[in-house]
């Protein structure tokens, strides 16, 4: 991940709408009529995604809002960011 930490990482916003629904974000990709739903500590991060972001801000956001260890939230935030890759852009 280090040389990803500074890297722009967004929603792709002009393809996706997206609410949220009960405790999840659901997710239409315009693009591919498909649905995604974002849950758990995802729901939190998606702010972050829809505004655009870095990975150590993402992960920032997971340690100071959850008690876990630095490094559990760095790989959870990495499969979580994997998982999500089709609503997502990097620059």
């Amino acid at each position: 991940m280090n040389e990803q930490v500074q890297s722009l990482v967004a929603v792709r916003a002009d393809e996706l709408a997206w609410n949220e629904v009960d405790d999840q974000i659901v997710v239409l990709d315009t693009a591919t009529s498909t649905y995604h739903a974002v849950s758990g500590a995802g729901v939190t991060l998606w702010p972050l995604l829809v505004e655009g972001t870095t990975r150590a801000d993402l992960l920032v956001r997971l340690t100071d809002t959850f008690d876990v260890p630095a490094e559990r939230a760095e790989a959870d935030l990495e499969a979580f960011l994997d998982s999500c890759a089709p609503l997502l852009r990097t620059t």
